[in-house]
């Protein structure tokens, strides 16, 4: 009978990603995972065949174990398995202490390195494993799997706006924070759509402002905005299409870990500790040429490269790549 893990990763989308080299080798080390993630990635990876079972994180109520001598139905939950992975908690003794006090092999660590560190979160979160068994020297490969449903809701979609299978390229102009928004995009667009290149942008909740930045210059049509949609749907968008174009982002990560050829486009932010893992990654630092964002033409020139490269797979080791050089 194989053994059960519980990982523990409380991060939004784009932090869970980046577990997933860390996730495959936990498999190889014999264990079947449950992974414990907030409520809107459940979906996103109970189905996605990286873990075996997603579940939502509140419902194990894990805040009972930050108190001394917790009642004994907080622990009750986590000896059902046999090991346990926690992303959360490592600064708090409590914490720790409980945990370790089911009896089980057990790992407490932060989900990211120290900021400054230059050590990639994928290779941080792996060697945090050592623990339950060797560490290999190089990233696990990650696999994403996307169901036939959303696979089909998405080349729906695109059919209706006459965009075939493998054509589209995705722009994600928004993300978390107003810091990470690189304002070249609505250029971009513009001069992709001039080129005849068929323009899809994802348009979620938070990114009103980015999209309609878009729309003012006429760069996309509303048609063509994936509006909202579940995280599920949005990996089978991105892995139906030709590339991606996007902020240091979930979705952006997501592209990459579906094996969509992805632009990932950073600023204020450090690719050497969170560029996306993926087999068709380039990553543009904008501080590489002294700026705080790189210029329009290094993006579209990047892109354009990409695109033009055969389907190999290049590094998965992220690091200091800025450049496509950098990643050849």
């Amino acid at each position: 009978m194989s053994r059960r893990c519980l990982v523990v990763h409380p991060g939004a989308l784009g932090d869970v990603l980046l577990a997933g080299p860390a996730l495959a080798h936990i498999r190889t080390l014999g264990y079947r995972q449950t992974l414990a993630v907030t409520p809107r990635l459940v979906a996103l990876f109970e189905g996605s065949g990286l873990v075996d079972a997603a579940v939502d994180l509140e419902t194990l109520a894990l805040h009972r174990l930050f108190v001394e001598a917790p009642h004994r139905d907080a622990l009750r939950a986590l000896t059902a398995f046999d090991a346990v992975v926690s992303w959360m908690g490592a600064g708090d003794a409590a914490f720790r202490a409980n945990l370790a006090g089911i009896g089980r092999p057990t790992v407490v660590a932060r989900a990211a390195p120290p900021a400054g560190s230059g050590r990639h979160v994928s290779r941080h979160l792996l060697e945090t494993l050592a623990p339950l068994g060797p560490v290999p020297a190089d990233l696990p490969v990650m696999s994403l799997h996307v169901s036939e449903e959303a696979r089909t809701t998405a080349r729906n979609w695109l059919a209706a706006r006459g965009i075939a299978v493998g054509e589209a390229i995705v722009l994600q102009p928004g993300a978390g924070a107003a810091t990470k928004l690189w304002p070249g995009f609505p250029t971009l667009a513009r001069r992709l759509r001039e080129d005849g290149l068929p323009l899809v942008a994802l348009a979620g909740p938070a990114d009103h402002a980015a999209v309609q930045a878009l729309l003012d210059v006429g760069a996309v049509r509303e048609d063509v905005l994936a509006r909202d949609w579940p995280l599920a749907d949005i990996a089978a968008l991105l892995a139906l299409s030709r590339a991606a174009v996007g902020n240091d982002s979930g979705p952006t990560h997501l592209a990459a870990a579906v094996g969509c050829s992805t632009v990932a486009l950073f600023g204020p932010t450090d690719p050497a500790m969170w560029a996306p893992v993926g087999p068709r990654v380039r990553v543009i630092d904008g501080r590489a040429e002294g700026s705080a964002w790189p210029g329009v033409g290094r993006v579209e020139a990047t892109l354009r490269a990409l695109l033009a490269s055969p389907a190999r797979e290049l590094p998965r080791e992220p690091g200091q790549a800025e450049s496509v050089d950098a990643w050849r």
